[in-house]
């Protein structure tokens, strides 16, 4: 199994953006020293916090990121697929063939105003960008032809990624988008609040459409996402978190919050991740559940220190 980090990249409007960015390069760095294997940066728009933008700032941490996969999540509906798709081949040929892209739908209708579409055309506008950009990241001469999109004359993308194919993973939780995934990723990045019942009904639905169309599991990874806040003791980390379960984390329900998060030490999050591997998780990706700096760095170091070599044994 290997871990990672999904960082935060939205923040309270009242934080200082420049020290945001001083925290992320701080938990970036520890993350390369410690051995993690990944860290994403998610795709928010329109917010009324700070947003971090993707491509910006993976592109910026990536020159001290060591030897960790870069996982920029896009919305895709919102991007137009030949530029994202050149704007991802430099990053890869930048970061020397460490990219893997997580790909999701979007579900804020005033994000889709704004940027001239509809929920109702997500799905298709999805799929067109994701064929689109898997088509010129990987061939010459491309034409396509679509509901949104389509290119008469061939077209040509250089410099192409140095990771032929570049992995693609999918992102989403209703059972289409797990089809989807099945059908046209690499991977699958399972919803963050699911409980662990609900992760092992979407894993079956997972492989089983993997079966049906041919496709062997052993080639995809499966990408279990989980916000979380550890301390070197658990008495520490429950007692630190304590706030997540009295007000409430993320609009996650009552059942969400005590079974999908992870709190207290390193014992308590090596048994959930067993679990979860055993149930068929190939990469996982933690969230600091409670993000101001010491807290978040705390959780880093005892994720690098306790759970990572328990894993790499």
């Amino acid at each position: 199994m290997k871990i990672g980090m999904s960082l935060t990249s939205s923040y309270s409007i009242s934080r200082d953006s420049t020290v945001i960015m001083e925290n992320l390069v701080e938990e970036v760095k520890l993350m390369a020293q410690l051995g993690f294997d990944s860290f994403s940066l998610g795709d928010h728009h329109l917010t009324a916090d700070h947003y971090v933008a993707v491509l910006p700032a993976i592109s910026s941490l990536s020159s001290i990121s060591g030897d960790m996969r870069l996982l920029p999540l896009f919305l895709l509906p919102f991007y137009n697929p030949i530029l994202l798709a050149e704007q991802l081949a430099t990053l890869d040929v930048i970061s020397g063939g460490r990219i893997t892209v997580i790909n999701a739908l979007g579900y804020d209708p005033a994000a889709f105003t704004a940027f001239g579409t509809s929920q109702r055309v997500r799905v298709s506008r999805f799929e067109e960008t994701f064929e689109i950009m898997r088509l010129l990241l990987e061939k010459d001469g491309v034409t396509y032809q679509g509901r949104h999109y389509s290119i008469d004359a061939p077209i040509s993308l250089n410099p192409k990624p140095i990771s032929q194919p570049l992995p693609m993973w999918i992102a989403g939780g209703a059972e289409p988008a797990i089809k989807r995934a099945a059908r046209m990723g690499d991977g699958w990045a399972i919803v963050p609040g699911w409980t662990p019942d609900v992760v092992k009904q979407g894993i079956q639905v997972y492989r089983d459409s993997l079966a049906e169309l041919g496709r062997d599991e052993r080639d995809m990874d499966i990408v279990l996402r989980r916000d979380t806040h550890l301390a070197p003791t658990s008495d520490a980390g429950h007692r630190e978190a304590q706030t997540l379960f009295e007000n409430g984390y993320r609009g996650f329900t009552a059942q969400q919050v005590e079974q999908s998060l992870i709190t207290g030490g390193p014992a308590e999050c090596i048994e959930y991740l067993e679990d979860m591997e055993r149930a068929g998780v190939t990469h996982v990706l933690f969230r600091c559940a409670l993000d101001e700096r010491e807290q978040a760095l705390q959780t880093i170091r005892v994720l690098g220190n306790d759970v990572i070599p328990h894993f790499k044994r």
